[in-house]
């Protein structure tokens, strides 16, 4: 099976990038300059902070005269590049990704591609009157296993799709690391509700797997169940290695989570992208200065961002769609169910696998059942080879050649971003159902 993405057929020069916002997500997209320099080019780097610009510098081997601290510094000189990777934090999207659409760049854009209705609109009216290519980074869409999910559903082997049930249970160490001790936890800081900058993914496959069926109305509620004030164990401090009794048994010690096992989202406690080169003892001298954020007892952050979240989508065919997201679970989970009219569907994305169920009253039990098995196509980093697949399919785009059927550009992926920006007006307002 493939991944639709096919590497194209590299011309005579590469297309050319400048990252903005060189952040773990830039990283990973642009290491496809490093396995297929012929294909892409990093040429610029534009980050506020200076460790993140002098890592892309000892990447890409860039002069310094292209290492910015802000997009106006690059706006100040005439275009550089085919393209803009933007990868900044989610309330300066739309901030940055206009000026450079206007001054000639196309995109890959990171999602969420808006923070609302109202700045995405303004977006979708910049791509329009520029005529610029925007790709959003709905890098779900090119794995194999919903590209295949995808495919049985379009066969029309379950029939008609009455339900899609789709559950995101983000693991404890990725919960405690970006949402509560993290950047991400505070809306006024990232931008961003959990479930727009977390699931606006799994909210976009939804989207996706419909096909052309639209929202009609759509529900959502959601609190902080786990990590608040009143939630912290008798006797707690509020600093993991300064003054809790409790932490060398506590499963969210920064001691444990960060320097005995460095590899388990440790990479964003560090300055680094990657995995820090400092000593032990220096990681703990660190984390123990009193104003580390990565330090704090995760029941005393005060986070304002929700822990879960559930979200009802009522179809105008009739159709249902549920989604669940819960932060600090045992483990990461995608898990999706689609009901049809004659059969199902069934997987957890981890599991690398989905079930086929189709109704037969000649089979035993009443039913036929397949399991599709997708690891030996669904590799290559986090997402299962979307993240390399995204970049290729958006050096096709802008080439001219073919892309995949699923390419996520700009107007593709508005449904499924108003989906996410009604879900939370529902929530902030009770529950209350929304017009699509």
């Amino acid at each position: 099976m493939s991944t639709d993405a096919q590497e194209p057929a590299a011309p005579q020069q590469p297309v050319t990038a400048i990252i903005v916002g060189m952040g773990a997500r830039a990283s990973i997209y642009s290491t496809v300059a490093l396995t297929n320099p012929e294909l892409l080019q990093i040429v610029g780097v534009v980050d506020v902070n200076p460790d993140r610009q002098e890592q892309a510098r000892v990447m890409f081997d860039l002069p310094d005269e292209r290492c910015f601290s802000g997009i106006d510094e690059l706006l100040a000189l005439p275009k550089l590049a085919d393209a803009i990777i933007n990868c900044t934090m989610d309330r300066l999207h739309v901030e940055t990704s206009i000026p450079l659409l206007r001054h000639g760049y196309d995109m890959l854009l990171e999602k969420p591609y808006a923070l609302n209705d109202t700045e995405g609109q303004q977006l979708i009216d910049c791509v329009r009157e520029t005529g610029r290519k925007v790709m959003v980074c709905h890098v779900l869409r090119y794995t194999p296993f919903y590209r295949a999910i995808r495919r049985v559903i379009a066969l029309g082997t379950i029939g008609e799709v009455i339900n899609i049930h789709m559950m995101n249970q983000v693991g404890y160490l990725h919960e405690s690391v970006s949402f509560v001790r993290g950047k991400y936890a505070l809306e006024e800081v990232c931008g961003s509700g959990m479930l727009l900058t977390k699931c606006s993914h799994d909210l976009d496959i939804m989207s996706w797997l419909m096909g052309g069926n639209v929202p009609a109305t759509i529900s959502s509620v959601g609190s902080v169940f786990q990590f608040k004030e009143e939630k912290a164990p008798e006797g707690a401090g509020t600093h993991c290695l300064n003054n809790c009794p409790l932490e060398r048994d506590c499963i969210f010690s920064a001691r444990r989570l960060y320097i005995e096992h460095p590899l388990r989202w440790a990479n964003n406690v560090w300055h680094e992208t990657h995995n820090s080169p400092a000593t032990d003892e220096e990681k703990e001298a660190i984390l123990r200065q009193p104003d580390n954020p990565y330090s704090r007892c995760v029941h005393r952050c005060n986070i304002s961002i929700v822990d879960h979240q559930s979200v009802l989508i009522n179809y105008r065919d009739g159709a249902i769609g549920t989604f669940s997201m819960n932060g600090g679970a045992s483990t990461p989970r995608r898990i999706i169910h689609v009901t049809g009219t004659r059969g199902e569907i069934y997987g957890d994305f981890e599991e690398e696998c989905f079930h086929v169920r189709q109704m037969e009253p000649a089979a035993p039990g009443g039913y036929t059942e397949r399991t599709l098995d997708m690891s030996d196509f669904q590799q290559g980093d986090a997402h299962g080879g979307g993240d390399r697949s995204i970049v290729l399919d958006f050096i096709a785009l802008l080439r001219g050649e073919r892309t995949s059927p699923g390419c996520p550009t700009l107007e593709d992926s508005i449904v499924g971003h108003r989906m996410v920006f009604l879900a939370e007006k529902s929530r902030l307002a009770g529950g209350a159902v929304q017009q699509f």
